[in-house]
């Protein structure tokens, strides 16, 4: 199956200002979902295998190929601090393919509109993602670009790649998650792809003054009743004066409303109408093709409007998913690094489990000739040779800096007595043999966390105290 099912249509463009404050999320992602970088590393003269968070090097780019919890080594991906751009041509669909998932939404998220998320080539609901993101990182995350309907239906329009989109997709694809939608973005979409403007039934506006406090549709009614009642010469340089709206900002159009005439009516209504529903309401006037007209103006416009409340929408509530059951967990007992005692939500099989091992730990009694550094490699190669598992460098380093430390050889011959487990049934093999010829692809699932989860207990430093002493 290929890798690039999730891609994102359009191009990164993070704003300067926006882009620390994204990279300091991404990085955040990446530690609190066991996204870690593979390193070499030598112990008693034997080269293994150890990884590291995800850090950027000095030319801002972050390099990564292991997941904590997926337990499989993939080639190397990157993420550039600089551009705030993504590189990964080895990612799946498993918890590293989650993890990638979730910075292409925030690099949709910041880029705000000139990107998209997309899955086999349609729009994708990404609400899952949004409401994970913001389980990972506790604050509200909405999709500014996706509530522009129109600048999404624009953009998807003048792609080659993705003219197949409809304002259907964009329909059905939204959600109250992404934000409080726009609706005279969805009116402009609703408007140009049926090629009929929706009129209100409620009473139109008859002067001027009841722009402000009207509805969409009745300044569309209103937009349309001038441009109908208009000679051939007054249409011809109403074209040119909305050619010049067209590609004003908004204090430019703001300076227009002092003309007393039709344009100065046109104006104010452009401080409230998406472009899009001004050139429909002229093109059926002078009854000639949206379209042709659209791109003779550009195909753009202004896009600074004001933006009115909705007033039947209240604040959503905030909703989030935790990290663990995206990836198809039942609990975070695989998450004892990022444990501060009470956090997170254990099994009662490890909750008992961690009070074995403390037992366990207390009755240890260390052999006079014990060689830290060997056994630790020893443990090093068996854990990634039968599950894949890699440990962090700072739990390496420290337990070599701690060689001789009775408690840190004690942790050690606790955790190969954990991968020990079962050989005593096989008296007639070596360790070794019963190890890879038997209990790896027999050993209880709940055993294989166990050994992965005291891995990472030993890098949480305050819980290890608290529970070991040391």
């Amino acid at each position: 199956m290929a890798d690039d099912i999730y891609q994102l249509a359009g191009k990164v463009n993070v704003p300067a200002e926006k882009k620390d404050e994204m990279n300091k999320y991404v990085l955040e992602i990446m530690d609190k979902c066991g996204i870690r970088k593979t390193e070499k590393m030598t112990i008693a003269g034997v080269e293994v295998t150890v990884v590291s968070p995800a850090r950027p090097n000095a030319d801002g780019i972050v390099m990564f190929d292991y997941s904590i919890f997926e337990k499989r080594q993939r080639k190397i991906s990157a993420y550039d601090l600089n551009t705030c751009e993504l590189y990964t041509k080895d990612r799946g669909y498993d918890e590293f393919g989650v993890v990638m998932n979730m910075i292409m939404v925030l690099q949709e998220v910041y880029t705000n509109g000139r990107c998209y998320f997309v899955r086999s080539g349609k729009l994708y609901n990404i609400e899952v993602y949004l409401l994970l993101l913001q389980g990972v990182l506790g604050k509200r995350i909405t999709l500014p670009g996706r509530i522009r309907m129109w600048d999404t239906y624009l953009f998807f329009r003048n792609s080659e790649e993705y003219q197949n989109i409809t304002y259907k997709d964009l329909y059905d694809d939204y959600s109250k998650s992404y934000g409080e939608l726009n609706i005279e973005h969805l009116i402009a979409v609703w408007e140009v792809e049926d090629q009929k403007l929706i009129f209100s039934n409620k009473e139109p506006i008859s002067c001027r003054e009841d722009i402000h406090s009207a509805s969409p549709l009745s300044r569309t009614e209103y937009a349309y009743r001038i441009f109908c009642g208009m000679n051939e010469d007054e249409k011809n340089t109403m074209e040119s004066f909305l050619a010049k709206l067209l590609n004003s900002d908004f204090s430019e159009r703001n300076e227009l409303l002092a003309r007393q005439d039709e344009k100065g009516i046109i104006a104010e209504l452009s401080l409230y109408m998406l472009p899009a529903r001004l050139i429909l309401a002229y093109a059926q006037a002078v009854e000639k093709d949206f379209w042709e007209i659209w791109n003779f103006f550009g195909g753009k416009g202004y896009s600074d409007i004001i933006q009115e409340d909705n007033p039947g929408d209240a604040d959503p509530v905030f909703r989030e998913i935790p990290f663990y059951k995206a990836v198809q967990r039942k609990n975070e007992d695989e998450f004892l690094e990022f444990w501060d005692g009470c956090s997170l939500i254990l099994s009662q099989d490890m909750q008992e489990c961690i009070q074995r091992w403390k037992e366990q730990f207390n009755g240890i009694s260390v052999p006079s000739d014990m060689l830290t550094e060997y056994l630790l490699a020893k443990i090093i190669i068996r854990l990634k040779s039968s599950y894949c598992r890699y440990v962090d460098k700072t739990f390496v380093t420290e337990f070599v800096e701690h060689g001789k430390d009775l408690n840190y050889q004690k942790a050690l011959i606790l955790l190969e007595r954990l991968l020990d487990k079962g050989q005593e049934y096989f008296p007639e093999l070596t360790g070794k043999q019963a190890d890879e010829w038997i209990i790896r692809r027999k050993r209880d699932e709940f055993d294989r966390v166990a050994i992965s989860a005291f891995s990472s207990l030993m890098t949480n430093k305050k819980q290890r105290n608290k529970i070991f002493g040391f």
